[in-house]
């Protein structure tokens, strides 16, 4: 009996510690394929921007999603953000964007990418008439997801150097 429960004592810490190895390979490759997810729903959203396909938007953003990008205000809702979208093709009917790079650690994702568009039409993000020119802007943006859909993002453009492009400010010297 004493026998017994020297095996027992010796075989619980070693089946508990084999448990706790299977749980956390299973958690791993479970955050793997979360963060995979994501990649692909990025992917998807600058696919969408280049097909001008926004019914996409309502598979990879939450209803009530927050986009933030300076200088302009928030922009609450994927309605709205939809509405953002139509404008920025307003403006650049070519509008085309290239991702670089996309890094995903949790619920969280990191990109650099480039917009190309021919500023040929008139919006409201740009009180300016049509100019014919080519743009090129450089972005980075940040996003949070929620049960595989994005929540809120962040997004920093590089402002003057489009406007520089378009001649509404004069480049640096």
């Amino acid at each position: 009996m004493r026998r017994i429960g020297k095996i027992f004592r010796f075989l619980l810490p070693v089946i508990a510690l084999a448990v706790l190895v299977v749980f956390m390979t299973g958690a791993g490759r479970r955050e793997r394929a979360k963060e995979e997810q994501i990649r692909a729903n990025v992917r998807r959203i600058i696919e969408a921007w280049n097909t001008h396909n926004f019914d996409v938007f309502s598979e990879v953003y939450a209803p009530d999603f927050v986009f933030h990008e300076s200088p302009y205000p928030d922009i609450k809702g994927l309605e709205a953000y939809k509405q953002f979208a139509a404008a920025v093709l307003a403006a650049y009917p070519d509008w085309h964007m290239t991702l670089h790079e996309v890094i995903v650690e949790g619920n969280t994702h990191a990109a650099r990418l480039t917009a190309r568009g021919t500023h040929t039409g008139k919006s409201p993000l740009y009180p300016f008439p049509p100019t014919g020119k080519q743009v090129t802007f450089t972005v980075g943006c940040y996003g949070h997801w929620v049960d595989g859909k994005m929540v809120e993002q962040w997004e920093y453009v590089d402002s003057l150097g489009p406007l520089q492009q378009l001649g509404v400010i004069p480049p640096m010297k």
